[in-house]
């Protein structure tokens, strides 16, 4: 404590100096030492019927996108996303005990109300005025009339990742060409039930993997108008996430 006797006995309570732990620092890290070290272990579990989730969180140009999908014309540098998905389906390709199906969906919170990216594009604005978080049947936490898509193999999973990716919001400023505007939510379900016990018993787990639009200061995006807006949206609609 900082007692200036100019400001007549005023506490500064300001820090002189800040500490962050960290568990892990990639410099200069390949895409698979990314996935390896911060995904794989989550998604084993998923498989096996944890609840999971990957986010990804910076400043705007920082690259968590290019983290999270990575791109789409080099194999090496796919994000994790795609490697989720394939590890996924990787996983349940062995398991012959079991009768297993995967859905997904892919939901953006733009300006503080939820988009279905997944939706026939002439109904994703009607049918962002009907999405709501709710509780479900199980207890958990589920948006209400989002659309779920099943997929049975990994081809059929990454063109609906890639189709709801041409409805997110996008938006060039100073520091970002390619700026998400959005943050987006591409959640993958897995239901599963043993074929050899007679039991109706399921196992249900899903894996979050959230694309965090890039928190900015918009004195250095020079932004206006629209995307002025919408970075007053951003930090807010982290609400949605909790």
């Amino acid at each position: 404590m900082h007692i200036d006797k100019a400001d007549h006995g005023a506490v500064n309570n300001q820090l002189d100096n800040w500490k962050f732990k960290f568990d892990k620092i990639l410099h200069n890290a390949t895409q698979d030492d990314v996935y390896d070290l911060s995904a794989t272990n989550i998604v084993n579990n998923t498989v096996a019927g944890y609840n999971g989730t990957v986010m990804c969180y910076g400043q705007t140009g920082s690259g968590k996108t290019f983290s999270m999908l990575g791109l789409t014309n080099n194999y090496k540098q796919r994000g994790m996303i795609p490697r989720a998905i394939q590890q996924i389906y990787h996983e349940i390709s062995s398991k012959f005990d079991q009768a297993i199906t995967i859905k997904v969906s892919y939901v953006e919170i733009y300006n503080e109300r939820m988009v279905d990216l997944l939706a026939p594009p002439e109904n994703i604005g009607v049918q962002a005025k009907h999405l709501s978080i709710m509780e479900d049947a199980r207890g958990g936490v589920s948006v209400k009339n989002l659309s779920l898509h099943v997929c049975e193999n990994e081809e059929e999973a990454l063109n609906q990742l890639f189709e709801g990716e041409t409805n997110r919001n996008y938006a060039a400023h100073e520091l970002n060409s390619h700026s998400s505007r959005s943050h987006c939510i591409y959640t993958i379900y897995i239901e599963s039930r043993s074929r050899v016990e007679s039991t109706e018993k399921m196992t249900y787990s899903k894996l979050h993997l959230v694309d965090l639009a890039g928190s900015e200061r918009t004195k250095k995006t020079e932004t206006s108008g629209q995307q002025l807006v919408e970075a007053r949206h951003i930090n807010k609609s982290l609400s949605y996430l909790e």
